[in-house]
C-alpha cells in the first residue's frame, strides 16, 4: 500500500506525489505556472457595464480538496480539477495522434489497447507529466455537479449529496455563486479583449475549391474548428472493431465544434452549438430561428441573457451576476434558458447514485434505449444503426459533452460515443475524413470519442438535455 503523503503547509494529503506536488504549486506558491490568476489590468472594452468588484474567493470544489490547475499543454489554457488532469493529459495525447498511410496494424497493436478493454490507455507523457494509474474512487470521492438545473427550479433545496457552498460566500451574496460552480473566472466582470475580438471572429474560415460530378467549380468554406463528416467515419470505424457487437449513431449533420487557439473553456457554449448545428443540418424544428452558420459564444450569451429578460430562468442571472462578456461556466440551466425561448421542444434528465444502481449505470441504459428508438431494423444481425436521431447534451461534474452515437461490445461493455469541445478532430481522423471503404480497424481513432465505465463511474450526478421534436426522416446517410 503506498504511503500517504502530507502537505508541509496545510492539511491536504495524498497518496501521489505528483498531486502533492501540483498542490503545493498551486495553492502555496506565489509564481506557480500552475495557479489561476486574473488578468493584470482589466481589458479596456464596453463589453458590459462596470459591476462592483467582488473579493477573489477560493469556494468549495465539488471534489472535495481537489483544486484548478492549467493544463501544460501548449495553447490548451483549460483549468482543470487536479483530479481529473491524468485523463485530460491521456486524451491531449490522443487527440494529437498521426496515423502513417500505411502503418501496419502490428504496430498499432502495440501501441495501443481499445478503451472498451477498459485498459489503461498508453500515453507517451514525460516524467514531468505523468503521475501514475489513476485508482477507483470511493463513492465518497466521487465527483457530483456543482451546479445543477435544481439551482434553478428549486434553489432554496439542492439534491442530497450536493456540494456545500461555504458560510462566507453564502452570507455575503446570498444566491450568488462562485468558483465551485462558475468556474476559475467566477467574478470576472470582462474577459480579456484579445479573447474577446477572437470570440467575435470565430475559428479561422477558408476556401477549399473541388470539382463536382458535374465538371462545375464548387466552393466549401472550411472553418478551423468547425468539422462535418465525422460521423460516418465513425460509423465505418465502427463496423471494422471486432469488439464492438452493435453501434448507433446520431443524425449526420452534427458537426464536431471543437476550441480554438487559447480559448480556454467554453465546453457549454460548444456543445451548444454543436446542438444548433443539427438544427440547421437537418432543418430540425427551430432552424429558422437561426441565420446561416453557427452563431459565435458571444451570440449564445446574448441569447442567454435574452432569454433571462423574458422572465426564463432569471434567478440563473441573480447566481451567475450576469454572463455577457464573460468566461464565466454555464450549464445545464443556460442551454435549456435558450431552448425554452425559441421555442424548440426538449426534455431534461437527472441521473445520480442510487442504493440500487449507480447514475452512470442508469445513464447508460438511458442512451442505449433512446438510440434503439430511432431505429425501425433493431434486428441482431444489424452492427450499424444510423439513425436521424438528434445528438444529445450531456453535463458532468465539471465539464460538459455532445452524445452523437452509443456502442455495446461483445464482452456485454457499453459507451458512449461524445464530441469533446476540448478538442477538435485528430490527424488521424482528418487524414480519412470523406473516405468510404474503410478496410483497415483504427481504435486508436476512436479512443479520443469513447467514454465508457472507466471514465463515467466516477462521477455521480449527470444531467442530459434531449430535443424532442420528431427528427427529419428524409435518406441523410445515403447523400
Amino acid at each position: 500500500m503506498a504511503d500517504v503523503l502530507s502537505c508541509p503547509f496545510c492539511d491536504f494529503t495524498s497518496s501521489d506525489s505528483y498531486f502533492l506536488i501540483l498542490h503545493v504549486e498551486e495553492l502555496h506558491t506565489d509564481d506557480s505556472p500552475f495557479k489561476v490568476t486574473e488578468p493584470s489590468e482589466p481589458p479596456t472594452s464596453a463589453l458590459s457595464q462596470t459591476k462592483k468588484e467582488q473579493p477573489r474567493n477560493r469556494d468549495d470544489s465539488p471534489f472535495g480538496t481537489d483544486e484548478w490547475v492549467l493544463c501544460p499543454e501548449k495553447d490548451c489554457d483549460e483549468q482543470v480539477y487536479l483530479s481529473e488532469l491524468n485523463e485530460h493529459l491521456d486524451l491531449h495525447l490522443a487527440a494529437g495522434l498521426t496515423e502513417p498511410e500505411h502503418s501496419s496494424s502490428t504496430k498499432r497493436d502495440k501501441m495501443f489497447t481499445p478503451i472498451a478493454s477498459e485498459h489503461s490507455f498508453h500515453s507517451g507523457l514525460s516524467d514531468r507529466h505523468r503521475h501514475g494509474k489513476m485508482r477507483p474512487r470511493a463513492d465518497s470521492q466521487k465527483s457530483t455537479l456543482a451546479r445543477s438545473i435544481l439551482d434553478i427550479f428549486c434553489p432554496v433545496s439542492r439534491q442530497k449529496g450536493g456540494p456545500k457552498r461555504s458560510k462566507e460566500h453564502s452570507d455575503d451574496y446570498g444566491a450568488r455563486l462562485g468558483k465551485a460552480e462558475l468556474g476559475p473566472y467566477a467574478y470576472e466582470d470582462q474577459m480579456p479583449n484579445w479573447l474577446y475580438e477572437q470570440l467575435k471572429a470565430g475559428g479561422k474560415k477558408t476556401t477549399l475549391n473541388r470539382i463536382g460530378r458535374d465538371g462545375r467549380l464548387i466552393k466549401h468554406e472550411i472553418i478551423e474548428n468547425e468539422t462535418p463528416g465525422v460521423l460516418p467515419m465513425l460509423a465505418q470505424l465502427c463496423a471494422l472493431e471486432k469488439s464492438v457487437k452493435h453501434a448507433y449513431l446520431c443524425h449526420p449533420a452534427t458537426l464536431q465544434i471543437g476550441k480554438t487557439r487559447r480559448e480556454g473553456s467554453f465546453c457549454g457554449y460548444r456543445n451548444l452549438q454543436m446542438l444548433v448545428s443539427y438544427i440547421q443540418g437537418a432543418k430540425a424544428q427551430g432552424h429558422d430561428r437561426f441565420t446561416a452558420g453557427t452563431p459565435n459564444i458571444l451570440k449564445l450569451q446574448d441569447m442567454v441573457e435574452d432569454a433571462w429578460d423574458k422572465g426564463i430562468s432569471e434567478i440563473a442571472r441573480e447566481q451567475t451576476g450576469g454572463i455577457r462578456g464573460t468566461r464565466k461556466y454555464i450549464g445545464t440551466p443556460e442551454v435549456e434558458a435558450v431552448l425554452r425561448s425559441l421555442e424548440i421542444d426538449h426534455g431534461i434528465q437527472m441521473f445520480t447514485d442510487r442504493d440500487d444502481s449507480q447514475a452512470h449505470e442508469q445513464l447508460l441504459a438511458d442512451i442505449e434505449g433512446y438510440f434503439r428508438s430511432g431505429v425501425s431494423d433493431d434486428t441482431p444481425e444489424t452492427k450499424i444503426y444510423k439513425t436521424c436521431l438528434p445528438p444529445i447534451y450531456l453535463q458532468q461534474p465539471g465539464h460538459s459533452l455532445t452524445i452523437v452515437g452509443f456502442e455495446k461490445h461483445h464482452d456485454g461493455s457499453r459507451n458512449l460515443l461524445v464530441f469533446d469541445p476540448q478538442f477538435n478532430p485528430t490527424p488521424g481522423m482528418m487524414m480519412i475524413l470523406g473516405r468510404r471503404g474503410l478496410r483497415t480497424p483504427r481504435p486508436e481513432l476512436l479512443h479520443v470519442y469513447r467514454r465508457g465505465h472507466r471514465h463515467l463511474s466516477k462521477r455521480r450526478d449527470f444531467e442530459m438535455i434531449k430535443l424532442t421534436a420528431h427528427p427529419p426522416l428524409f435518406p441523410v446517410w445515403d447523400v
